[in-house]
């Protein structure tokens, strides 16, 4: 189910006041801004660290209210460490670590 949070940004002097969505959906985060109530919905590019800073903020609030779980949370908070460094890794699956060493070259014989 996708998750939706949204504010007003008002203190840009260069682009005026303007409403900002971060939908969060399988492991994704869209970002979207609108400047009118008739104007579009488009994209937004850089994300700036207070928007993560924002996003993350909003998110906080709604994990006691049970409204989003600690593991969308967490995988959220993953989302923003990677966006800002792109080397971490993605998270393994359940039993992944099983697989990867069923993989492994069998040890040297022993003499």
């Amino acid at each position: 189910m996708a998750m939706e949070f949204g504010w007003w940004v008002r203190d840009d002097p260069e682009q005026g006041k303007y409403q900002v969505c971060a939908v969060f959906h399988g492991g994704t985060v869209t970002w979207k801004r609108k400047q009118g109530h008739h104007q579009p919905w488009e994209p937004i590019e850089p994300i700036t660290s207070e928007m993560w800073d924002r996003l993350i903020d909003e998110a906080a609030k709604r994990v006691p209210r049970r409204l989003m779980s600690p593991k969308q949370f967490d995988e959220l908070k993953r989302l923003r460490a990677r966006d800002e460094d792109a080397d971490t890794p993605k998270p393994l699956k359940r039993g992944a670590h099983l697989k990867r060493a069923r993989d492994l070259p069998p040890p040297p014989p022993e003499a």
